[in-house]
């Protein structure tokens, strides 16, 4: 490859190198990874300067990333489902003091490769996905003119894992649960019969539920941005009014006070995990998070043979999500084999020869 000077390569990804006109050392990112765009870059950069016309150290020179990050978080973050706050401190102490024109994007590579030593590659992009919401926000709004996060790669993530309760491991949650975190024991039975998030559980409150006539729980708005009503079994309709808030507090799962957060952040419970993973403990089962029991509630419909098409209007998945419950289970393997097989050769079991001396005998 021949080299061009101004010009070079980090982690597949062009930069260029010039002076201002205060000829000052200036790198910057093109956010891709083809040599010949960089150098016609550079080139218009130096043409720029050379004119007059290249003036993006001087009208943004004196702006804050804290003063963008402010603007972005109350005209914008604060207002997305997954605003991801609690990241925050992080951001704000790594960059929080410093101009937005002296962050570059080495800078955001060696932050986010300090995080990935302790935190996994999802929670590193996240901070990624913040840092680019602020610069590209500020952009669009014309408080600023670059974005040092565009020539950042995201980190690469392991791929998903699948895990489904069986019945057995259920049976023991439910029972060790009933007899020891009532709340969870609620939560279990809802979440695996209802197929509902996490989030759209805990943040219920009771006049969002019908028990009953046509029971059923109202989500006023999902992660997809739209509302949905999700009707309740029986055995969900029993398990809720075991709760001790029922007829007694607005939220089906209401915060309580601690000595350590005397003044709980919301009005319902933020997080079962911690007391759903002592449940799992003493119930002897293995390896199982609280979302994979929404999982299970799909698995079963589609090795039912209930068409996806309908599995989706139900759990609210979309096609690509319902692969992944599809592969986990040979059973369902053989129904769709049988059912090709019924259709295309008229036997519902065995093979076609099987059936013909059936019908001889």
């Amino acid at each position: 490859m021949t080299k061009t000077k101004g010009v070079y390569l980090r982690n597949g990804i062009a930069y260029i190198r010039f002076e201002d006109e205060r000829g000052r050392d200036v790198r910057e990112s093109t956010g891709q990874g083809s040599v010949r765009a960089a150098a016609k870059i550079l080139a218009k950069r130096k043409t720029d300067v050379a004119l007059g016309k290249h003036f993006r150290t001087r009208r943004f020179a004196r702006v804050r990333f804290s003063t963008l990050r402010a603007e972005w978080w109350e005209h914008h973050g604060q207002k997305t489902r997954s605003s991801f706050s609690y990241l925050l401190p992080r951001i704000d102490a790594a960059f929080g003091g410093k101009k937005a024109r002296s962050i570059t994007s080495d800078d955001v590579q060696s932050f986010l490769d300090g995080l990935s030593e302790a935190l996994s590659a999802s929670s590193v992009n996240h901070h990624r996905t913040i840092l680019n919401s602020i610069f590209n926000w500020a952009i669009r709004r014309d408080k600023y003119d670059e974005n040092p996060v565009r020539g950042v790669r995201q980190f690469q993530e392991p791929p998903g894992r699948n895990r489904i309760p069986s019945r057995d491991e259920f049976q023991r949650l439910l029972a060790t649960a009933k007899a020891t975190d009532l709340e969870v024991y609620v939560f279990l039975i809802v979440a695996t019969t209802t197929t509902l998030r996490k989030g759209e559980i805990l943040q219920r409150q009771w006049s969002e539920v019908v028990l009953d006539s046509t029971p059923h729980v109202r989500i006023p708005k999902t992660k997809n941005g739209r509302s949905k009503t999700v009707p309740l079994p029986g055995v969900a309709v029993e398990a809720l009014k075991l709760l001790p808030s029922y007829n007694r507090r607005d939220y089906l799962f209401p915060s309580t006070p601690t000595g350590r957060h005397p003044n709980p952040r919301t009005p319902h419970v933020w997080d079962l995990g911690p007391r759903f993973r002592d449940v799992r403990k003493a119930a002897g089962v293995e390896g199982l998070r609280i979302h994979d029991l929404r999982h299970a509630g799909p698995s079963i419909l589609l090795e039912l043979g209930i068409a996806d098409s309908i599995v989706r209007k139900v759990t609210g998945h979309r096609s690509r999500e319902l692969e992944r419950y599809q592969h986990l289970s040979p059973e369902l393997r053989k129904q769709t084999v049988e059912l090709i097989a019924q259709a295309l050769i008229g036997t519902p079991t065995g093979t076609p020869r099987e059936a013909e001396e059936e019908e001889v005998a």
